[in-house]
């Protein structure tokens, strides 16, 4: 049977300068890239503002996304071709939507009757009232840094051995070390040591939520998701500094357990359903390994010794917890407004914000409707809404089509069950959270989501650093004509 076309075939031949400088330019702009994701949550310690604008890390966001663009492009010219055929593609419908923002842009001044119907704001959630002239260039360039790491992904698929797993572990841990910083901070809040950011504002009353060193709790909640995520992911791959501070099992339990609790003490329902998620789903494929565990009498000993720690430390967790938390934990599971989806009170007013949008929507030109607004007037709460208000129906197509073909490619180059399931759990999330909150829009939200995928890649054997890695490298770089043999990937395994 025919092998299916390669996801690193060839492309068209392009004029190149010195290859060996720069593969080492895009070896360095890479690494750099890498190190920015791995310190970025460091780096976010005392963020104190929600509402934009330029800061230390909207700048430091802006030079990865450069150093990763700038990566593939050296890589390119090195190897002297395309970037593969999917990336080309995506990297292309991102163009497609600079050039609707361009065109946005361009007609805000005859839309100025059209956009004067979103100065009005029912509700705080609605969010402030921003400028065109420069909302639009900003979400064009939030665009483009959020997708950024897309350039990573590419290199991979060009050169497989530019990212093994041992430097992705290295970042990851890097990653959790500050997650588990914005975790101290978080307890420290629910303490009372350090002041809180964010409040439930209810009537007469003020409840705070636990944020770390970020303003908002969904901050702290999408890096409490994407740290267990990789917790389950690479397994003992992480290390915190050798051999003899391995992760182990043990002590990744009690990381997931740390990220998991902080999560709940934020009281950002959504993250406490994402975190849920995403355990029992890598716990559901342990059940054949219990089932096979219960059989042994050291096996149920083990079992029984887990499930009674674990009875435990709920008990003291409870018992510690005091009657500030069991109140907080109270609120989060009542005070959700309506849950009529068609009410104004939905969700404490997304309903009057996606009510007052259908509104607008019904009462725009077709080229609304095929292009967008260009920027976000109100607050969505939604991605694909978000999306469709921005750049219309052809962004909608072209950012569903990115992100679809993204799953594609990983899932084509995945050798195993375990990374095709990780896959799915990493998805399965990205859609959940994007139902009342905007991953698109946060630019250190889809690093970490395009990073996961480059974990899988690697864990795949498409990013790894094996002798059949090492064949197919040479090959893409040799620019042999045909298909890759199915027998180049089978083999490969995480080790």
């Amino acid at each position: 049977m025919d092998s299916p076309t390669p996801l690193t075939a060839p492309g068209p031949r392009l004029a190149g300068g010195t290859p060996e400088r720069l593969d080492r330019a895009a070896g360095h702009l890479a690494a750099a890239a890498l190190a920015l994701i791995a310190v970025k949550p460091l780096l976010d310690i005392g963020e104190r503002d929600a509402g934009g604008g330029v800061d230390l890390g909207v700048l430091l966001s802006a030079v990865g996304a450069g150093c990763m663009l700038a990566a593939l492009a050296a890589a390119v010219l090195a190897a002297r071709r395309l970037p593969p055929r999917p990336v080309l593609a995506m990297l292309l419908a991102l163009a497609l939507l600079l050039v609707v923002s361009g065109f946005s842009y361009l007609a805000a001044g005859p839309r100025a009757d059209l956009l004067a119907l979103f100065d009005i704001r029912r509700y705080p959630i609605y969010g402030p009232r921003l400028d065109p002239a420069s909302a639009i260039p900003a979400e064009a360039v939030r665009l483009l840094v959020s997708f950024a790491p897309v350039a990573l992904i590419g290199m991979a698929l060009l050169s497989p051995a530019r990212f093994p797993v041992r430097r992705l572990a290295g970042v990851a841990a890097v990653v959790l070390a500050g997650a588990v910083v914005h975790c101290a901070l978080a307890w420290l809040q629910v303490a009372g040591v350090v002041p809180y950011s964010f409040y439930f504002e209810l009537p007469g009353q003020k409840i705070g939520r636990a944020s770390g060193g970020y303003y908002h709790p969904m901050s702290l909640g999408r890096l409490l998701m994407f740290s267990v995520f990789l917790c389950y992911v690479l397994g003992d791959r992480l290390r915190a500094a050798g051999d003899r501070l391995r992760l182990t099992p043990l002590r990744r339990y009690a990381l997931i357990g740390l990220f998991v609790a902080t999560g709940a003490v934020s009281l950002h329902r959504l993250t406490i359903g994402c975190l849920l998620v995403i355990v029992a789903a890598f716990e559901a494929r342990r059940l054949g390994a219990l089932r096979a565990a219960l059989g042994t009498r050291v096996g149920r000993r083990r079992v029984v010794a887990v499930a009674a720690g674990l009875v435990a430390a709920g008990g003291v967790a409870v018992a510690l917890a005091g009657e500030t938390v069991r109140d907080r934990a109270g609120v989060a599971l009542t005070e959700v407004g309506s849950l009529d989806v068609r009410s104004d009170t939905f969700m404490h007013g997304r309903g009057a914000i996606w009510n007052d949008v259908a509104r607008v929507l019904h009462r725009s030109t077709p080229d609304v409707w095929l292009f967008g607004f260009g920027y976000e007037p109100w607050d969505m709460h939604n991605d694909l809404l978000r999306i469709l208000v921005v750049w219309g129906v052809v962004g909608l197509v072209a950012v569903v089509g990115i992100v679809a073909g993204l799953h594609v490619v990983v899932r084509r180059r995945c050798a195993d069950p375990a990374q095709r399931w990780a896959l799915g759990v990493l998805y399965a999330v990205f859609v959940l959270f994007g139902l009342t909150q905007k991953p698109m829009a946060y630019p250190y939200f889809m690093w970490l989501f395009l990073f996961g995928q480059l974990v899988i890649l690697s864990l795949g054997g498409a990013a790894g650093a094996s002798p059949g890695d090492a064949t197919v490298a040479a090959e893409v770089e040799r620019g042999e004509e045909g298909r890759l043999d199915e027998a180049s990937t089978a083999g490969v395994r995480p080790g």
